[in-house]
């Protein structure tokens, strides 16, 4: 699997940086906007979503001829949720580890971008204030196109590897929750879950067990240098190896029962 990855995507909050976003105002955000504009929040979302999109919103205008006025109503949305987003921006950090992956991604032959469901403007401030932009060579919020493609739609995952300039088979993913998860799975991306965000063991391992568990966004270039040579680590380490040259892997073997690899690898 990891033999065809031309780039590593990261998801931003939680992941590859630790972030202060106000969640609980965040959910509200759209709320207040909708009602502002006599729009019945709890009418238009009586369904449960994981992420609320904005199709119900156009749906209840279009019933109430309103239509006219969706676009308006959310691009307010989009910079309410902004105004949150970038509120404690001067305190994001990056997580160990981070920054230093970069490069060396980059000195593997790897493109290296950021998907994010904040949005541009917030990404980009962000990754300004921690000095790290220059080592992405692609960024996207949830604003590169129509809101309801933004993570967990697979539709980001796909537009996501068109700026990259690579098929989504071809990206590794890193993500610390379930939108990450479903945006890069659906669209046939590789998927990584990290335990610095919302993400537990419990659940990657519950999920998919071909999900790649790594402790922190920036352990993800160990899985690229035996690329090309006899590794001293696991090629994609498992949960039980966790890249060491455990007696399992001498025999080119990963202690999984079932799951081995060539020799020489």
């Amino acid at each position: 699997m990891i033999d065809r990855i031309k780039a590593v995507g990261f998801d931003l909050d939680g992941t590859f940086l630790k972030t202060h976003v106000d969640y609980s105002k965040l959910g509200e955000a759209d709320k207040k906007v909708l009602l502002s504009h006599g729009v019945p929040f709890d009418e238009v979302y009586s369904e449960a979503f994981i992420k609320r999109p904005r199709y119900p919103i156009l749906r209840w205008l279009e019933a109430h001829g309103r239509e006219n006025e969706y676009q308006a109503i959310s691009d307010e949305i989009d910079a309410a949720f902004t105004r949150v987003e970038i509120e404690f921006v001067d305190e994001a950090v990056p997580f160990p580890g981070s920054e230093e992956c970069l490069a060396e991604l980059r000195s593997l032959g790897l493109k290296t971008g950021l998907l994010t469901r904040g949005s541009l403007e917030y990404a980009e401030s962000a990754l300004r204030h921690t000095g790290t932009r220059e080592g992405f060579d692609v960024v996207m919020g949830r604003d590169h196109s129509s809101y309801d493609n933004a993570k967990p739609s697979p539709v980001a995952m796909r537009e996501f590897a068109e700026l990259l300039g690579v098929e989504p088979s071809e990206i590794l993913y890193i993500g610390d929750n379930l939108t990450d998860y479903m945006s890069a799975h659906g669209a046939g991306a590789l998927f990584a879950g990290v335990l610095t965000g919302s993400g537990r063991r419990e659940l990657w391992e519950s999920t998919d067990p071909s999900i790649i568990i790594l402790e922190k966004a920036g352990d993800c270039a160990r899985l690229f240098r035996s690329r090309g040579r006899s590794p001293e680590a696991c090629p994609a380490p498992c949960r039980k190896c966790s890249g060491t040259r455990s007696r399992a892997w001498t025999r080119r073997r990963c202690s999984i029962p079932g799951r081995s690899y060539p020799a020489g690898r």
